[in-house]
């Protein structure tokens, strides 16, 4: 399979949901081989694993808060290379789901690339465990994931979602992400989620959603999404069967580091 990128830049705008303040992000072509690249105050910093600072409640690579549904979006769509200017602390939420970026990213226009693309084939498996979260990495001829949560209010959901017979915009990108309405402030006191509303995110209260959810089992297919935007930190695709029980942004992120021998 051929590499890929967009045929021409766009720029996308909003606030972002931690910070609470506008930022702009500005999407370019990028040449065969050079990955996705974030563009800040004058420094480039590769979307890999070793520029990751922060997990909680997102992913952050140096400067760059909350980069996984854009990145999910990427890699959903097999972008491979990319240029992504950013004036701001923040991703921007846009509706809390993958779509937004999804959508910008084919109005632009997806194009092949002469380069091949060069995946990471796991031949073996691969485990890892943190109390009651697991990943787990199986030899397959594609890319799939078969996802566990449990959480309080919505109980145990499982999905799955394999890439070669699955539509990436339709079942995983439109899943925004959760939270529980009880949190909030305390989120706030935190300087989190000051940008957090019914209009960017599902969230749940003691006796169910508050705001009417887009599938049955939202937030697992939004753990899906966020895992995928995690992966693509590895720097290339990868090939496997991802099974994962109750994992996050850590846990993803020490896979990878553990898979790139960082």
């Amino acid at each position: 399979m051929k590499q890929k990128t967009i045929s021409q830049p766009f720029s996308l705008s909003g606030i972002g949901i931690h910070s609470g303040e506008e930022s702009i992000i500005t999407l370019s072509p990028a040449l065969p081989g050079s990955g996705i690249t974030f563009f800040k105050d004058g420094r480039k910093i590769p979307a890999l694993v070793d520029q990751v600072k922060e997990t909680r409640r997102g992913t952050s690579l140096d400067g760059i808060a909350v980069t996984e549904h854009l990145l999910s979006a990427t890699y959903g769509l097999g972008i491979d290379n990319l240029e992504i200017k950013v004036i701001g602390g923040e991703i921007p939420i846009m509706d809390g789901s993958a779509l937004p970026f999804v959508t910008a990213l084919e109005k632009a226009g997806i194009v092949e690339q002469e380069a091949d693309k060069n995946a990471l084939v796991i031949d073996h498996p691969v485990r890892i465990i943190e109390e009651k979260a697991s990943l787990e990495l199986l030899p397959c001829h594609g890319f799939k994931v078969d996802f566990m949560v449990d959480f309080p209010v919505i109980g145990e959901e499982r999905c799955c979602f394999d890439s070669r017979t699955g539509d990436f915009k339709q079942e995983i990108a439109p899943a925004r992400t959760f939270g529980y309405i009880d949190e909030y402030e305390l989120l706030k006191e935190q300087g989190l989620a000051k940008g957090a509303s019914l209009n960017n995110a599902l969230v749940l209260g003691k006796d169910g959603y508050v705001n009417a959810p887009r599938f049955p089992d939202e937030p697992v297919r939004h753990k899906i999404l966020d895992l995928i935007g995690d992966l693509i930190l590895l720097g290339r695709p990868l090939q496997a069967e991802v099974r994962a029980v109750r994992s996050g942004h850590r846990l993803n992120i020490e896979l990878i580091r553990r898979l790139s021998g960082k």
